[in-house]
């Protein structure tokens, strides 16, 4: 299976824009009263919009050849759901010791969570425990819908992901997702257009037709997402909005950064950072770890103390937040999550076997 770094690098920097967004929002709790990072940096909570464009382009990747085929649908369930439950579990549990020893350090603006409802993933009406797991809930809700569409021809999956955007946009163009219970709000809400828009990308990335595309217009098409893309985005403030234009727009820009790249890479026309494919491969441990290590790095800049006629202090807490969430990421993933995912895909060819005998290592 053929592995891009270019996906791994955008996850990898999608991440870091995560870390960035709420870096902003533990240097005002914390600071004094004096920021440093400027109100754009609100731009980057579309760190998870990108996540979704890139689950969707690696859902065909690691499905190819395999529709319509019990044992191979199985086993993408399983590595689904071995790559979400036990790593997040681990840090439900740290915020769940926090939670109980001292309730107002969890989510307090937020109201009260449901444990269970948290523990499990599953749709409810109260921000989950590990609060940023809300993305969790539309990946397992994604996963979902695509082992559904591996019973069909895969030829025919195009038309099953256009007959699913159709529904979406017609749906919301004439109703709000807002006014459903909290299951359907999952189910109804436009951010699956952005998976949408992802497979669709990987469809056409190995469709006959791509090789066709001339490499200036890949490169035309990179930096319009890079720059009038993200300018629009930004201008329109896209990012504070959940309705149809940011699905459709982000998704967009998004889906062609994520394109050409991607057909950029397979003709080795770019390099991905090294930098950048490390914190991709242990970006979901980032991504579930850094309210606790940013927390933690703000509650000592408030014991050792801040000075808020000075840019110094938070010049020195910034660059330590972002190098103890990177740090800890490695710590996490290297020492956790990855073994973690070595045992259960050793498990899974062992568990779920097709009738020749054939294995397959999900490596995305």
């Amino acid at each position: 299976m053929e592995r891009l770094y270019s996906l791994q690098g955008l996850r990898g920097a999608a991440v870091l824009g995560v870390v960035l967004f709420h870096m902003a929002a533990v240097e005002h709790k914390y600071s004094g009263g004096d920021t440093l990072l400027p109100a754009w940096v609100d731009f980057f909570q579309l760190g998870v919009d990108l996540f979704f464009v890139i689950s969707g382009f690696v859902m065909v990747i690691v499905t190819r050849g395999r529709f319509q085929d019990r044992v191979q649908a199985q086993r993408f369930l399983f590595n689904r759901v071995s790559r979400i439950y036990p790593n997040y579990w681990l840090y439900f549990f740290i915020t769940l010791v926090v939670y109980l020893l001292q309730p107002m350090l969890v989510n307090s603006s937020h109201g009260g969570s449901n444990l269970w409802y948290s523990f499990l993933l599953l749709p409810n009406d109260r921000v989950l425990l590990v609060m940023v797991a809300w993305s969790l809930v539309f990946e397992l809700w994604f996963y979902l819908v695509f082992s559904l569409l591996l019973g069909f021809r895969e030829r025919g999956l195009p038309l099953l992901l256009l007959a699913w955007a159709v529904s979406l946009v017609a749906f919301n163009l004439v109703d709000s997702w807002r006014d459903y219970s909290s299951a359907l709000k999952i189910i109804l809400h436009p951010y699956a257009l952005e998976f949408i828009i992802g497979s669709a990308a990987a469809l056409f990335f190995y469709g006959r037709h791509s090789a066709k595309v001339p490499n200036a217009v890949l490169w035309l098409v990179l930096v319009a997402a890079l720059v009038p893309g993200f300018a629009l985005i930004g201008h329109y403030a896209l990012f504070s909005t959940e309705g149809l234009p940011r699905m459709l727009s982000v998704g967009l820009v998004f889906g062609a950064l994520t394109l050409s790249l991607a057909l950029l890479e397979r003709r080795q026309l770019i390099r991905c950072p090294r930098f950048l494919v490390f914190t991709g491969d242990m970006s979901y441990t980032i991504y579930l770890s850094h309210l606790l290590v940013l927390g933690v790095v703000g509650r000592a800049w408030q014991i050792i103390g801040n000075w808020p006629t000075h840019i110094e202090d938070n010049v020195v807490f910034l660059i330590l937040m972002m190098l103890a969430v990177w740090c800890y990421g490695w710590v996490g993933y290297s020492f956790f999550e990855k073994p973690i995912l070595d045992r259960a895909t050793r498990y899974c060819q062992r568990r779920f076997r097709s009738d020749g005998g054939r294995k397959r290592y999900d490596a995305v």
